[in-house]
């Protein structure tokens, strides 16, 4: 892994700042004694993530089977070492431009593609990733991931993944090129993009900001590209979960 992503990766975990005596473990057994008697889960690949302790509190019998290696040992998963950077910068993205916007923490899924080893042999999984629990604060402490294998084991063999707003449904792609900004739009975007969210025509925004229309027409360009999406209400939609704008 690089060592700069290595790096950011856990600055952003520190930052979080958990506390263990400020969490309730009886509420991580409740989970994992669910996770363990479901009927439903026998065949499926989950683990339970602590934040805190930085380690799986609870992998299913059926994940560990199916990460174990030629030898029959478990090894947790390993990532293909020409997907591990990708992954690295995917995980920076979400926690810097997800989870740290703390009110949508539990409406954010990640589904995201990428290969790991599989009795000795690398596949394409698809995992599912969601906070079940937060701290006191709002920080993320328990995260659910739940693997498959993926049908598609074709090339080319790029890390995909989308972020799904679970209370609207709405479907956007993590900004992994701006993994390592702290902001991804400038002040001035982020004033025009405001002013759209309002329902303003770009008339009516170089009025108010002193811009020309073709300025204005060029930050909204420049918006529709740095959040990846399609139109302007998408764009609205984004940046509100990113907390960006409210």
């Amino acid at each position: 892994m690089d060592k700069k992503l290595q790096n950011e990766y856990l600055r952003l975990f520190d930052s979080m700042n958990l506390r263990e005596d400020c969490l309730d473990y009886i509420i991580a057994d409740r989970h994992i004694k669910m996770l363990k008697e479901s009927p439903y889960l026998k065949t499926t690949a989950i683990t339970l993530y602590d934040n805190c302790r930085r380690c799986h509190i609870y992998e299913s019998d059926y994940h560990r089977y199916l990460f174990k290696d030629e030898d029959g040992t478990y090894r947790d998963m390993q990532i293909h070492p020409d997907d591990m950077d990708a992954v690295v910068k995917n995980a920076i993205s979400v926690l810097r431009h997800i989870f740290s916007q703390q009110t949508h923490i539990a409406n954010s899924k990640l589904i995201r593609q990428y290969r790991v080893r599989i009795n000795g042999i690398y596949k394409r999984i698809t995992e599912e990733m969601q906070i079940i629990e937060t701290d006191p604060a709002g920080n993320p402490w328990l995260s659910l991931s739940i693997v498959n294998i993926s049908p598609d084991q074709e090339e080319p063999f790029i890390v995909r993944s989308k972020l799904i707003d679970t209370k609207t449904g709405d479907t956007f792609t993590p900004l992994d090129d701006l993994y390592d900004r702290d902001t991804i739009l400038t002040a001035r975007e982020i004033e025009v993009l405001k002013k759209i969210s309002q329902g303003l025509l770009s008339k009516e925004i170089s009025d108010i900001l002193g811009l020309s229309v073709h300025t204005v027409n060029t930050h909204r360009q420049r918006i529709l590209a740095k959040l990846n999406v399609n139109n302007s209400i998408e764009a609205v939609k984004y940046a509100t979960v990113l907390g960006i704008i409210k």
